[in-house]
């Protein structure tokens, strides 16, 4: 298939990982979401561009189901909203308004309490690029091989550890959803560059087991976008899948 003009070509993989016994990461690509599933290949879809495209990954958190419940319900609010989305304050809002519903619905189900999910993401308008996150999933933009984290880590600045290399930790300060009252206050921003691009977004099954560098090699030695996602989910699982693991390459044609 050639080049479509107008439109947002998205591969997606996600999967429970190798230790985990179900996933609780959703998808959303504009209409379209994908919640608890076991890819073991991408899927690769163009969406068109003639209206704003939301395409994001939520990571639930919160164990019996609830954290893919949470999940779930953000991916497909934002598969409702995807088409009305028309700038960041827009993205701003329906997320408080998501974290409003999950909290309300935690508090009307005993065993739902602390439910929550992770989102990181970007809304491709006819005019513009932005990007936004509430908590530790990223969302980079790819320029050459290089990648440039956007989203910004809702988790503590550890030192580094022993070999130099940041270290992770599972502890984050908020998220959609989740324990306690606060208010949330996502992270939206928009692209520097309006026009065609590419982002890389994932769970942090993906970004805290595999370094940069090596997601950047994968990447800029893939033969296309099917390759690198599905070598990038390799490395993951290499580095013990100990996490669900989602990677959605999106590319913007226009």
């Amino acid at each position: 298939m050639g080049v479509a003009r107008g439109a947002v070509e998205v591969t997606v993989l996600t999967h429970r990982g190798a230790v985990r016994q179900a996933n609780e990461d959703a998808v959303v690509m504009g209409a379209l979401t994908v919640a608890g599933a076991e890819m073991n290949a991408p899927v690769h879809c163009w969406l068109p561009l003639a209206d704003p495209v939301v395409v994001a990954v939520a990571d639930g958190l919160g164990g019996h189901a609830a954290g893919e419940i949470a999940a779930e319900h953000a991916v497909h609010r934002m598969a409702e909203s995807s088409a009305q989305l028309t700038g960041p304050e827009a993205v701003g809002l329906l997320l408080k308004h998501i974290d409003d519903e999950i909290k309300e619905h935690a508090g009307q189900h005993v065993e739902f309490s602390g439910m929550g999910t992770t989102v990181a993401g970007v809304l491709l308008t006819p005019d513009a690029n932005y990007w936004f996150n509430v908590g530790d999933s990223r969302t980079y933009r790819l320029k050459g091989s290089q990648l440039i984290q956007l989203s910004e880590d809702d988790s503590p600045v550890l030192p580094p550890g022993e070999d130099g290399r940041p270290v992770t930790t599972n502890y984050i300060t908020q998220s959609l959803g989740g324990s306690g009252n606060s208010t949330i206050v996502p992270h939206v921003g928009q692209d520097t560059e309006p026009g065609p691009g590419a982002w890389l977004m994932c769970s942090d099954g993906l970004s805290d087991l595999v370094p940069l560098e090596e997601m950047e090699r994968i990447i800029a030695e893939a033969g296309d976008d099917n390759i690198a996602v599905y070598n990038l989910w390799q490395a993951a699982m290499n580095a013990s899948g100990r996490d669900n693991i989602s990677i959605l390459l999106v590319r913007r044609h226009s």
